[in-house]
C-alpha cells in the first residue's frame, strides 16, 4: 500500500514539475479576407499549429473572374502553397512539413473569397 502512494505522489509531483497540468492543446485558428472589385487581398496571420500543417482555399464570386489562393509563411516572406481559384467551385490544399510560427493567405484576381486555417 505504501509504494502505491509513493509511486501516486511521484508521479503528481513530476507532472506538476513539468508543467503538464493545465497544459492546454493548441488551438485552431483562422482568418480570411476577400477582394470585391479589387485584386489583391491578404489575411491576417494566424500562428502555427503543433501538427506542422496549415490549409488553405478559395473562390471567386463571379464566374468570370479566376486568381490565385496563395498560402506565405509570415516569418520569412516565402510562399509555401499556391493554389488556382476560379467562379465554379470552392478549391483548397493543405501543406504540411512546415516550421515556421505564423502563416497568411493572399488572394488574387477579382471578387476572390479566400481562408486559412490551421
Amino acid at each position: 500500500m505504501k509504494k502505491k502512494i509513493v509511486q501516486a505522489v511521484m508521479t503528481a509531483t513530476a507532472v506538476a514539475a513539468l508543467g503538464l497540468i493545465g497544459a492546454a492543446p493548441a488551438s485552431a485558428a483562422s482568418a480570411s479576407c476577400s477582394t470585391s472589385g479589387g485584386t489583391l487581398c491578404t489575411s491576417s496571420p494566424i500562428p502555427a499549429n503543433g501538427n506542422h500543417q496549415v490549409c488553405f482555399g478559395g473562390k471567386h464570386n463571379a464566374l468570370a473572374s479566376w486568381g490565385r489562393a496563395e498560402l506565405w509563411d509570415g516569418d520569412t516572406g516565402v510562399m509555401v502553397g499556391s493554389i488556382a481559384t476560379n467562379g465554379f467551385r470552392w478549391q483548397q490544399a493543405c501543406t504540411g512539413g512546415l516550421y515556421g510560427q505564423h502563416y497568411y493567405l493572399k488572394g488574387t484576381g477579382g471578387f476572390f473569397y479566400g481562408e486559412v486555417w490551421n
